[in-house]
Parts: C-alpha cells; sequence; structure tokens
C-alpha cells in the first residue's frame, strides 16, 4: 500500500469547508466556547497550527477568528480559494440535498455553492447537483416582503450562542445570515453591527429591516432583532421568534414582561 502524503501546511494556507456547522472554537479544545460555525463552501485563511489536529482560521466572509480541527476543513490552493470567493450562491432552502454519483450531503439554509451555475457547483473533490432555489452572490433583489420571507425561514430556530444555522442560531447570526442574501456582508456579533448604519430616532419612524439594538445593565450592547412591520420584531431569543417592540424595548407576551431594553434602533 503507498504511503500517504504529508499536508505540508507551510505552503497551503487557505481551505474551505467541505461539511456543514463546523464548530469554530475560541480555543483549540473540543469542550471550549464555539465562537461561530462554518457552513458548507465557506473558506477561510489558515493562520496558524497547533500539533496535528487544530488549525486557527479567520473566514473569509466576516473575518472571524478560531480554532477548528484538521480534518473538518478541506486545504485548497490560492487559485481555487479567489474563484470560490469570488463566484458563488447561497443555498436557499432549510435544508437541501447536493449529490453527484458517489455522494450525497444535505446543505442548510445559507449554505455557499461555489461556482453555481443554476445546475451544479464546484467543490475540490468535482461537481455536485443542487437543484434547490439559490441566491446569487450579488443578492436579492430587496423588497420589504421578500426580507420578512426569508427572515422567517428562520422562524422557531433553536437559539444557540455561535449557531448561524436554522438548527441553531444566534441573534447576531440571525441578523447576518438574512441580510446576507440581499448582498450584504455584515459582521458576526452584535457590538460590531452596532457601529454600521444610520440612527432611526423613533420607534414610530421604523421601516421593515431596519435593526432593534438592546443593552444589557452595564450599558453594552447585548442583543439585536430585525423590524419586520409596525411594532414587530424578529429576533432569536430561546429561538427565532416574533414580538411586540416600542420604546422601552422587546415585549414577549407570554412571559408578560420586557426581555430586552431598547438602545437605539439603525437602518442599514
Amino acid at each position: 500500500m503507498a504511503k500517504k502524503k504529508k499536508i505540508d501546511t507551510r505552503h497551503l494556507f487557505h481551505a474551505i469547508c467541505h461539511l456543514n456547522l463546523i464548530p469554530i472554537r475560541s480555543k483549540p479544545e473540543l469542550n471550549d466556547i464555539m465562537v461561530t460555525q462554518m457552513l458548507f463552501g465557506e473558506t477561510c485563511l489558515i493562520v496558524e497550527k497547533k500539533n496535528k489536529h487544530w488549525f486557527k482560521i479567520k473566514i473569509s466572509a466576516d473575518q472571524v477568528t478560531g480554532w477548528v480541527q484538521t480534518h473538518q476543513i478541506q486545504l485548497i490552493d490560492e487559485a481555487h480559494f479567489e474563484k470560490y470567493n469570488n463566484d458563488h450562491s447561497y443555498a436557499l432552502e432549510i435544508c437541501h440535498p447536493i449529490f453527484n454519483e458517489e455522494i450525497s450531503k444535505y446543505l442548510v439554509l445559507g449554505a455557499v455553492l461555489p461556482k453555481y451555475d443554476g445546475i451544479s457547483c464546484n467543490m475540490p473533490d468535482g461537481k455536485y447537483i443542487y437543484n434547490g432555489q439559490a441566491a446569487p452572490m450579488s443578492g436579492l433583489e430587496y423588497s420589504p416582503d421578500l426580507l420578512v420571507k426569508i427572515a422567517k425561514r428562520y422562524l422557531y430556530s433553536p437559539e444557540l450562542s455561535g449557531g448561524k444555522s436554522p438548527f441553531g442560531i444566534d441573534a447576531a447570526a440571525f441578523i447576518q445570515q438574512v441580510y446576507r442574501f440581499f448582498g450584504y456582508n455584515l459582521p458576526r456579533t452584535s457590538q460590531e453591527l452596532f457601529a454600521q448604519g444610520q440612527i432611526v430616532d423613533f420607534v414610530e419612524y421604523t421601516q421593515v429591516g431596519d435593526i432593534v439594538f438592546c443593552q444589557n445593565e452595564d450599558g453594552n450592547i447585548s442583543h439585536a432583532g430585525i423590524i419586520i412591520g409596525a411594532n414587530k420584531v424578529i429576533h432569536a431569543y430561546g429561538c427565532v421568534r416574533i414580538d411586540k417592540v416600542d420604546h422601552f424595548g422587546i415585549y414577549n407576551k407570554e412571559l408578560h414582561k420586557y426581555t430586552h431594553k431598547l438602545r437605539m434602533i439603525k437602518r442599514i
């Protein structure tokens, strides 16, 4: 049997996620905090290696850094890295298969389809058929109704710190993923997102798509959601849900109380 060639990471600094929902951790330990996830087709730069088990990476789309197990991403050369980053689409189905003659994989909403031509996408190991709905890299044509429709595809997804799929998502990733379908590359955290956009002075002046920012007891931005109608916000709290919002904050009618204190509303 031929001996498997050892990969030299000194000359390979690019990679692509060929699986779904890969956890990215703050430290190279399996039980450490998950800071985010990589979805199928997302690319990254390898910035550090620790033993044979861990890579420290920087995700191309939002520049988040963290640690991933080496066998959960696929190394690629710079030419393919550039091709995949500059030409891709986004899966619009909540969960849908891609397949070829040998392999079938299920992709979640928001997964990346590199070099997608409407029928198939290209990965380092070959072409895969994807016959579901997809959004182009440049984004869907924006309308308030379409934004609400896309946002509602995540309804009742469980809240998961670091998650960014219908099977677990946090408040900031929910906003990031919804806006990505319209061609916006927003930051990964609520604090970073708070620096974006223009201030909306009053709740009464809000429009569909405006972002509600809430603060904790220390005055720090701790939560965010998307306005989807008059005094209505969709956000990830326990699960992705729709609640009322006013100048005090977000009101949960099931709990009969305000769960989040309003800090500011912004328009992207």
